[in-house]
């Protein structure tokens, strides 16, 4: 994710509280539902403005870079033993 993605999580989150505090005098449950996503929304965008990316996706570029590693040196293991 993009830190532009942090802008459009931020501006949704903020768009949700505010629907959910003027939703909440009517209907409680749908008004707290809507707090609660913004506020999540909120903080994830705040996160991805500051760098900060996503469990998930940091497991992920984490989980590419080893198996690159490891194909690397399976390369180098067999040029090893093709050069002997």
């Amino acid at each position: 994710m993009k830190k532009s993605n942090g802008k459009f999580f931020v501006g949704i989150g903020i768009l949700l509280v505010i629907a959910g505090i003027i939703i909440f005098p009517d209907d409680d449950i749908i008004g707290i539902i809507g707090i609660i996503f913004g506020l999540y929304n909120l903080i994830k965008g705040i996160r991805l403005l500051r760098g900060i990316q996503p469990l998930l996706i940091r497991k992920q570029q984490e989980r590419y870079k080893n198996e690159k590693k490891e194909l690397e040196d399976k390369f180098n293991e067999s040029d090893k033993k093709n050069k002997k």
